[in-house]
């Protein structure tokens, strides 16, 4: 379970070390996380939309923080949900998207002749190929582009995005999922996931020298 104030901590010492924001990603985020949201708005949209959210989940974004500090270019925030629509476009694809939550996303391992097509290097399957999947028929929403079952926490950039499974045998579970239908598992929950992106700035060596890689990479 995180505390806010512990997280904020930590926050605090990666504003200290990247005052400038170079790292990359967190220019959108600047190391800060939104407020939280009202558990009971959390529970109306998943009684509307026939789905749970994972419990780490939803006490992060009702006691910690709703959106904002996170890995790749910070997290998206659910109360995102409770904003009004700007046309009758957006209402239909959010009410497609909230109504494919509580479907199973069906991934299959990758077949090794498959990774190029999936934008998955050969050397990374190597390691883990038992990280490495592809959705199976019935999969995606093609309403709207999108796995069914698979709730967006961010991206990476890329055409990369990672997000928590909704729906199936792998709830719970954090993915990354590019535009050509690949997925990676990313964690177990979304508390190792979370966890393992504030370890990342605790282990300030190893901090500070990813910073002075991004510092160069900004500075050509």
């Amino acid at each position: 379970m995180f505390r806010r104030k512990e997280v904020e901590r930590i926050l605090e010492q990666a504003r200290r070390m990247d005052p400038q924001l170079k790292m990359f990603g967190v220019a959108d985020h600047q190391y800060r996380l939104g407020s939280p949201v009202d558990l009971a708005f959390v529970r109306t949209i998943e009684e509307a939309y026939h789905f749970r959210f994972p419990e780490d989940y939803v006490q992060f974004i009702t006691e910690v923080g709703d959106g904002g500090a996170g890995p790749g270019y910070g997290l998206y925030p659910f109360g995102y949900y409770c904003t009004e629509v700007e046309s009758t476009k957006e209402a239909k694809a959010r009410e497609i998207y909230l109504r494919g939550l509580g479907r199973e996303l069906k991934l299959l391992p990758i077949e090794s002749e498959w990774l190029e097509d999936f934008c998955i290097s050969k050397e990374e399957y190597e390691k883990n190929p038992e990280k490495y999947f592809q959705g199976g028929k019935g999969s995606f929403n093609w309403d709207n582009d999108t796995p069914y079952g698979f709730f967006h926490l961010g991206t990476y950039g890329c055409w990369r995005d990672f997000g928590l499974i909704t729906a199936g045998e792998r709830y719970g579970q954090v993915f990354i999922h590019n535009t050509e239908g690949g997925f990676e598992l990313e964690a177990r929950n979304f508390q190792e996931f979370y966890q393992d992106w504030l370890n990342s700035i605790l282990d300030t060596k190893q901090f500070q020298k990813e910073l002075e890689e991004w510092r160069r990479i900004r500075n050509r």
